[in-house]
């Protein structure tokens, strides 16, 4: 089983299609949508895990993808923490939606979960210690 996050971005003159129907239909994808902003005539944004059995069948549905032009990002790396550096203030934590980075409440000190995390980046932007840092190294299939 191959597991991948990726990002779409849709462009304006795509977001009426019917992409994630096709996906599961099609190419026998398993989705779970971590984030979407997906708008009538605007540009649309959306993460979300995959499973897959098959190289192959991922392949495919990128091309298909790329085809109906949607831009997609494989989600490789994730954030970077460096505790040396953190002063464990919590800026960051009032930024997290998806809760991947909270305060433990009984030592105070920063906690991360990479499984949650959505890689929005804001938590990046939020630290005056760069403590955190965005790694999204990932393939581009655009």
């Amino acid at each position: 089983m191959i597991n991948k996050r990726l990002q779409l971005v849709y462009h304006p003159d795509n977001v009426s299609k019917a992409i994630i129907y096709d996906l599961v239909k099609n190419y026998d994808i398993v989705i779970n949508i971590i984030q979407a902003r997906i708008l009538p005539d605007e540009e649309g944004k959306l993460v979300m895990d995959i499973k897959v059995s098959k190289k192959s069948a991922l392949d495919q549905a990128l091309k298909y993808l790329n085809n109906e032009g949607i831009d997609v990002t494989i989600l490789e790396k994730s954030i970077a923490y460096n505790q040396e550096a953190c002063v464990h203030c919590g800026a960051c934590t009032g930024l997290c939606k998806a809760e991947a980075l909270i305060m433990d409440k009984t030592s105070w000190e920063l906690l991360l979960d990479q499984e949650n995390c959505l890689l929005c980046g804001m938590c990046v932007s939020a630290c005056g210690f760069n403590a955190l840092s965005l790694e999204t190294n990932g393939d581009n299939y655009v």
